[in-house]
């Protein structure tokens, strides 16, 4: 049987002069990057504050004054859609009828290709 309780170690380690360079680098790294970034972001150091707020550009959404009356005509204008007859393309020659019609009609004609039972 093999001895499996051997216990053994690394045994060659980083060399303490590298450690040292890793650290005078980190350390160099740490102190210089705040000296470096006022020149390399000039604007950074400035608080600018605007004498004015950016104007709105032209296409953007118009603000909602009264959110509840516009979501009420809105669903009463999609409810006349929904139960009304209309035009959906005059051009095409395409109507727009109530979905309790719609629906009759599709029951009792039934959809093209589609076996009736």
């Amino acid at each position: 049987m093999a001895d499996t309780n051997h216990v053994d170690y690394e045994r060659s380690d980083v060399g303490l002069r590298l450690v040292g360079w890793l650290a005078a680098g980190l350390a160099t790294f740490v102190v210089v990057t705040p000296l470096l970034l006022p020149f390399l972001f000039p604007l950074s150091g400035k608080h600018i504050t605007p004498a004015s707020r950016p104007a709105m550009s032209s296409n953007a959404p118009p603000l909602e004054i009264t959110p509840r009356a516009t979501l009420q005509a809105t669903r009463q204008g999609d409810a006349q859609i929904e139960h009304g007859y209309g035009w959906a393309d005059r051009s095409r020659g395409q109507v727009r009828i109530p979905i309790d019609r719609a629906l009759d009609i599709l029951l009792r004609k039934g959809l093209p290709g589609w076996r009736s039972q």
